[in-house]
């Protein structure tokens, strides 16, 4: 099955020393022990096997001193070097938006997102870097694509860190967290498909979600 990957790529300058191992931390159940920059590299560096066919679909915010676009480059080389070991087939596919959050730019990057959608395909999402409105696109995204193309949303993700800062005046990335929260994208599906009598009703069926 095919598998197309969605990555938010962060605008601020990044480097080797913001990798982090996130095995067995937060609730993502990631075992992987690699130190990555980017969260969903640990991710598929347990899901990604020999002759798979993934897509990758970079999400770049044009930003002025055009760290985006570094990043970008810095997250290819990053999955490369763990699929070395796999033998994924791999493609990269990019779409530029500006850091405009208005209601024309909202649609282009929806629009955008949906057309590297593929039938019955696998989607995984990491939703750690970007514009704060952009998980809110995705997940109208991820609706689309399992209601229309038959999609399966196996993960969405986003890492944490503390920064800390050292004696030489500087912070530090530290404490990583994986967290997994797919179940956010489900919730959403229930609520919006949610049928109730009255609101006492609806809450009962909300703490029945809560309590799978």
């Amino acid at each position: 099955m095919k598998k197309i990957v969605f990555v938010d790529i962060p605008m601020k300058e990044m480097s080797e020393r913001y990798a982090q191992c996130y095995a067995e931390t937060g609730n993502a159940g990631c075992l992987y022990t690699g130190k990555v920059i980017f969260p969903i590299n640990a991710v598929l560096a347990e899901k990604l096997k020999a002759g798979d066919q993934v897509k990758v679909v970079i999400l770049k915010t044009i930003s002025e001193k055009g760290n985006s676009g570094k990043n970008a480059g810095l997250f290819q080389q990053e999955l490369d070097e763990i699929n070395g070991k796999i033998g994924a087939k791999i493609s990269y596919e990019t779409i530029d938006s500006e850091f405009i959050e208005t209601k024309k730019n909202h649609e282009k990057r929806l629009r955008a997102m949906l057309s590297k959608i593929e039938r019955e395909a696998e989607l995984f999402v990491d939703i750690t870097f970007g514009p704060k409105p952009l998980p809110m696109v995705m997940m109208c995204v991820l609706n689309f694509a399992e209601k229309f193309f038959d999609a399966d949303v196996k993960k969405v993700v986003y890492g944490k860190v503390d920064f800390i800062k050292h004696e030489d005046g500087k912070t530090y990335p530290e404490n990583p967290e994986l967290y997994d929260v797919t179940s956010l994208y489900y919730l959403n599906g229930l609520v919006c498909a949610m049928e109730a009598p009255d609101e006492n009703s609806a809450l009962k069926s909300l703490d029945a979600f809560f309590a799978l």
